[in-house]
């Protein structure tokens, strides 16, 4: 972590890792994780800056991983391997494939590409619409999560969760091990403390 100069203009010096302001900075919430299923991260431009946003910081955590902005993306040359994580829905069958859920997700971890969308529950649901290539992948739909440690932006849905959260979920399940992502909950406790003495709150209670 290193300051970038605010200059002459009044602004306040910049974190050169996290682009954050130094009173905000985050990097030392950063844990690392060598992920054995790769992650790509589709990022709406409006998450982009979002201070209380966890997918730059997942991107910092994790070995394997790539996050792209934008509202168009241009699918890949194949798409065998990567699995969408996303609730499934009645009409949603792959192409060539039954619909699948996280039990039924059986390719090899080294091989598998997890697609997290990032953006609010109404631009996530856009971005699927705008890129119909996302709706012929298999599906990980995240099965009864345990009770969301980020508790500060509210969710519209009980059963939503931060980026963050869910793509640690679904990465222990596709990798079948728990252990090898607890960093990231750190991580994710260390973000949440942060959020709150910028508030001025006391640290909520570990979950």
């Amino acid at each position: 972590m290193s300051a970038a100069d605010g200059g002459l203009s009044g602004r306040r010096p910049l974190c050169e890792g996290c682009g954050r302001p130094l009173v905000a900075c985050w990097c030392a919430c950063v844990h690392h994780v060598d992920n054995r299923s790769a992650l790509l991260i589709l990022q709406d431009p409006g998450e982009v800056g979002q201070a209380k946003g966890t997918a730059a910081l997942l991107a910092r955590c994790l070995s394997r991983v790539e996050l792209r902005v934008g509202e168009r993306f241009r699918p890949p040359r194949s798409v065998e391997g990567l699995v969408l994580l996303y609730p499934r829905t009645p009409d949603h069958v792959p192409a060539g494939s039954p619909t699948q859920g996280s039990a039924s997700i059986t390719a090899d971890a080294a091989s598998t590409t997890l697609v997290a969308l990032d953006g609010t529950w109404r631009r996530s649901r856009r971005l699927l619409a705008l890129n119909p290539w996302l709706q012929t992948l298999p599906r990980l739909a995240l099965e009864a999560p345990p009770p969301s440690r980020y508790r500060i932006r509210r969710a519209h849905a009980d059963s939503q969760r931060s980026t963050l959260e869910a793509c640690a979920l679904a990465l222990a399940a596709l990798d079948d091990d728990e252990g090898r992502y607890a960093p990231l909950w750190q991580a994710m406790d260390a973000f949440v403390a942060l959020q709150w003495r910028l508030a001025g709150n006391a640290p909520p209670p570990q979950a």
